[in-house]
């Protein structure tokens, strides 16, 4: 059964004034004809995007994950998030998606667009998109680490615009000593997974090492990676969406605002399954990079709806470390830091994968670190996602691959031949 999240279709129609005058005439107005399509692209998504086939998201990225509805004039979606946890919904639920906007933030957009009689305030919260999506903070080189102060603010304030939108909204701490009956549910299936499953540092079954071995070796990530320890093999987890049951990873899932002890103290707001290419037992699978046969080998599962929001996986580190590194996915993560290895300047760092754009988006550390990188996929959605982290750092650092890469991984794997790159790739205790 797909899991489709609405809350973003609640926002839109319950989050307003009902005798509201501007969200009235823009609603009139929405509903006389078929101008969501425009709306978005004069808001900043690509055409590209709204053509009603299968596209990259304009909000997370990927490949084929979205596709522009519409239906009914609504302008309706439907993204996978490359996780199998669904998103979908209106075009006020899109530009939620895609920029991360309240109901209030968007209608006052629309409403600048379609009502050039609205006051001065609603135009206040204006953000010009257009060029968020084409102007960004002095990336720094894909090799090079950051210095051990924090960069300058200044180059925020060349970036963002004037009548720039104000920030996202740090995630409040969650309170785990009265979480919905439903939640706990969910908390007590991912205990149970915890118990059948080991800690990758902790495997001593020679069939599951060399599996998780290869694996990070069809990645381009060495054969000696340090284990990260918030990531578990389980060695049959079943995928009922596919009929499948097999080997897979799971990364645990915590939120830096939850404290410094979340994963110890079991306050864990979710998981990602990969499922592994049983073939791995043989040696590193090229073809599939090691994730097995299935529609969606990566899967997301949170304890409840928007649980996951400035999430992230921790991986290495603590919040002593001199460096901050976060990274859109785990491959990246770990990518980055192979590379950094290669060139001997790798550093102690504590290092978190946020699994998606959305995540970077909202992720807020309350520890504040001399340094911050936070390492950008070259798509659309990357870029605005790295912008968004650094309203929430200011002092952040955007490190990107070359441009004709995609992410770290690509460029790594790029470089040489996985099966035969075996040195060592961890970052210092």
């Amino acid at each position: 059964m797909v899991r489709v999240n609405l809350s973003g279709i609640h926002k839109a129609s319950m989050n307003k004034v009902p005798d509201d005058p501007v969200y009235g005439r823009v609603k009139n107005l929405l509903q006389s004809g078929d101008r969501w399509p425009v709306l978005l692209r004069q808001l900043g998504i690509p055409a590209a995007s709204l053509h009603g086939k299968h596209c990259p998201c304009p909000g997370c990225g990927g490949k084929d994950r979205f596709r522009f509805v519409n239906k009914d004039g609504s302008g309706s979606f439907i993204c996978s998030q490359g996780t199998g946890e669904i998103v979908a919904g209106n075009g006020w639920t899109l530009l939620q998606h895609v920029y991360g906007w309240s109901f209030e933030k968007s209608l006052a957009e629309i409403a600048a667009l379609l009502l050039p009689d609205v006051s001065p305030k609603a135009l206040a919260y204006r953000s010009a998109p257009a060029l968020r999506s084409t102007r960004s903070i002095p990336t720094s080189s894909a090799g090079s680490l950051p210095s051990a102060g924090p960069t300058p603010s200044a180059g925020l304030r060349n970036v963002i615009p004037a009548a720039t939108p104000m920030p996202h909204e740090k995630p409040v701490a969650i309170d785990w000593a009265h979480l919905a009956l439903d939640a706990q549910k969910r908390l007590a299936y991912l205990e149970k997974l915890q118990k059948e499953s080991v800690p990758l540092h902790q495997l001593t079954e020679k069939t599951h090492q060399r599996m998780v071995q290869n694996y990070f070796l069809s990645r381009g990530l060495g054969e000696n990676i340090l284990l990260p320890s918030h990531i578990s093999f389980h060695p049959h987890m079943k995928n009922s969406r596919e009929n499948w049951s097999g080997p897979a990873l799971i990364a645990w899932v915590t939120r830096p605002v939850d404290g410094p002890l979340a994963f110890a103290s079991g306050k864990i707001v979710g998981m990602q399954r990969l499922w592994l290419d049983p073939r791995l037992q043989t040696g590193p699978q090229m073809q599939s990079r090691g994730k097995a046969p299935l529609k969606q080998a990566k899967m997301s599962f949170g304890i409840f709806d928007q649980s996951m929001v400035g999430s992230s996986v921790h991986l290495y580190g603590s919040e002593n470390s001199p460096l901050l590194v976060v990274a859109e996915g785990i491959e990246t993560a770990l990518s980055w830091l192979r590379l950094q290895s290669m060139r001997g300047a790798l550093s102690s760092a504590s290092v978190h994968a946020c699994l998606g754009t959305s995540q970077i988006k909202s992720w807020y550390s309350p520890v504040a670190y001399p340094a911050t990188v936070v390492l950008q996929d070259n798509d659309p959605a990357g870029l605005r996602a790295c912008n968004d982290f650094c309203q929430l750092h200011p002092g952040a650092k955007i490190v990107a691959p070359p441009a004709e890469h995609n992410d770290f991984n690509d460029y790594l794997m790029s470089l040489s031949p996985p099966s035969s790159n075996r040195s060592l790739s961890a970052p210092c205790p």
